[in-house]
């Protein structure tokens, strides 16, 4: 027994030191949750101390002497107290971090609010949300919508006999009735009262700097409302679009190209079937030929049409109108075909043997659809929203034009620089919005069957801690208008 004593005695040390760097070393590999873990740091402190207890060990059993122990000792003391502070420094930092993205956390959220309520109200007011910051200030700043305000309280106490007779009660029937008021029946007995005005939508969500919670975290600026909170100048993302869905709301759209400064096309010369994109992002000149045309056999599916006579064509009617005029001369198309150059001459006869009204009324069918320009790549486009009362649609077949004259109307009451709008009503034909005519009622409209979705986030968000879980009001998959943090 006093062998196994001092045994103990003489080997508790080590022992301890051991046992206290395994506890160490199995905190620093198998701690911590999610992104939290512990440091680099505590590791190698853990295995010094480890480390530490098998150095005594050594010493204990004479495998090295007391000089190199005590050397090995003092190094390793030394090393466990400055990877002591790294460590307490490393806790440290990660505390401030958690604290700060707390706070950060909390203003982003407001700033998300801000816009979140602010396209609420956008929405109500022109039924879609929008997708432009600039847009969002001006309609919090010159917009006005409709407001009610109730003055006066209903009571809490039964209805009067004077206004039992007002609402046409009986003490006996209706005696359930005139236990209390209900709002309608107040008014109706003069107890409150309708106010409707119209208020500044600045104002009526953010009263004094305030909004409607009356709980905010800092003072609301307009200008500032697309800035992250607690950032260097950095701004929201917000993207806004029709999600299509059961509902049947149709959006009528106007398309312009993406990065100019408003250059519409009609959208009957986008390539929403998918049918032109072999042509995508090729500079073509001319007409192709989409569908074979009986009346020019020689004529091919997908030939490029790039001149006739030496001059240029983009649009199928100016052809008809050419091969009518040239009722004896011969007409030579150059044509591009498989990249390949070919001419081919023709006359009228070769083409209308017999020209009648219903032999031209024929080719120019087969023109309208069958000889057409190169389409644009949808996706080259955005959508700029404008109000059923800009829209003429003869009939629910028909496809919606654009009402000039109420779009510059529009234009001029939103204060809109015209002078850079263009519209392209036929391929490769730039109009200026000024030199338009208020007749020119053939620009098509793209229509959006669904429903109004938007969302706003911090691009890049502060995650010291790795967690990925940025904040997001709004969705666009599914109808959501809050945050992903209720």
């Amino acid at each position: 027994m006093e062998e196994i004593g001092t045994i103990i005695k003489k080997y508790i040390f080590p022992i301890l030191i051991s046992l206290s760097g395994l506890m160490l070393l199995y905190t620093a590999l198998f701690s911590g949750t999610g992104s939290i873990n512990q440091s680099s740091t505590f590791l190698i402190g853990a295995l010094v101390v480890f480390l530490m207890g098998g150095v005594t060990f050594l010493y204990i059993k004479e495998i090295i002497t007391k000089k190199l122990h005590i050397t090995f000792l003092g190094v390793m003391l030394i090393s466990c107290l400055i990877l002591s502070y790294t460590t307490y420094s490393s806790v440290s930092k990660t505390i401030s971090d958690i604290e700060l993205k707390k706070e950060v956390d909390t203003h982003i959220k407001q700033g998300l609010r801000d816009i979140e309520i602010t396209q609420l109200e956008y929405k109500k007011k022109y039924g879609w949300y929008s997708d432009n910051f600039e847009e969002l200030k001006r309609f919090l700043i010159q917009d006005s919508v409709y407001s009610v305000s109730t003055i006066g309280i209903v009571p809490d106490h039964k209805v009067t006999p004077e206004h039992a007779e007002i609402l046409g009660y009986d003490p006996i029937a209706d005696y359930i009735q005139m236990e209390s008021y209900d709002e309608s029946e107040a008014l109706k007995c003069g107890l409150l009262k309708k106010d409707t005005s119209w208020i500044n939508v600045l104002e009526k969500l953010f009263p004094s700097n305030a909004d409607s919670s009356n709980n905010r975290i800092y003072h609301f600026n307009v200008d500032e409302l697309q800035k992250v909170p607690m950032s260097n100048d950095k701004e929201f993302t917000l993207f806004a679009d029709i999600l299509e869905s059961s509902d049947d709301i149709s959006f009528e759209v106007l398309l312009y190209k993406n990065g100019s400064n408003k250059h519409f096309i009609t959208s009957n010369l986008i390539d929403f079937n998918g049918n032109d994109t072999a042509f995508y992002g090729e500079n073509i000149k001319g007409l192709i030929v989409k569908d074979s045309i009986h009346q020019i056999s020689s004529f091919e599916i997908n030939d490029i049409i790039s001149s006739i006579n030496d001059k240029s064509y983009n649009h199928s009617n100016d052809v008809l109108e050419l091969i009518k005029s040239t009722k004896k001369d011969t007409l030579f198309f150059d044509i591009l075909r498989n990249g390949q150059p070919i001419t081919i001459a023709l006359t009228q006869k070769d083409i209308i043997q017999k020209p009648s009204r219903a032999a031209w009324s024929d080719l120019a069918d087969m023109f309208e659809y069958n000889l057409l320009p190169s389409f644009y790549n949808p996706e080259g486009f955005s959508p700029f929203y404008i109000g059923k009362e800009m829209v003429i649609k003869e009939d629910e077949f028909s496809s919606p034009k654009l009402d000039l004259n109420k779009f510059k109307a529009f234009a001029s009451e939103r204060s809109i620089d015209t002078n850079n709008l263009t519209f392209e009503f036929r391929k490769g034909d730039i109009i200026n919005f000024t030199n338009i005519h208020n007749d020119s009622n053939e620009f098509y409209l793209f229509s959006k069957i669904g429903t109004p979705v938007f969302t706003a986030f911090d691009p890049a968000p502060y995650d010291p801690l790795n967690e990925r879980d940025t904040l997001i009001t709004g969705s666009m998959t599914e109808v959501k208008t809050s945050g992903n943090w209720k």
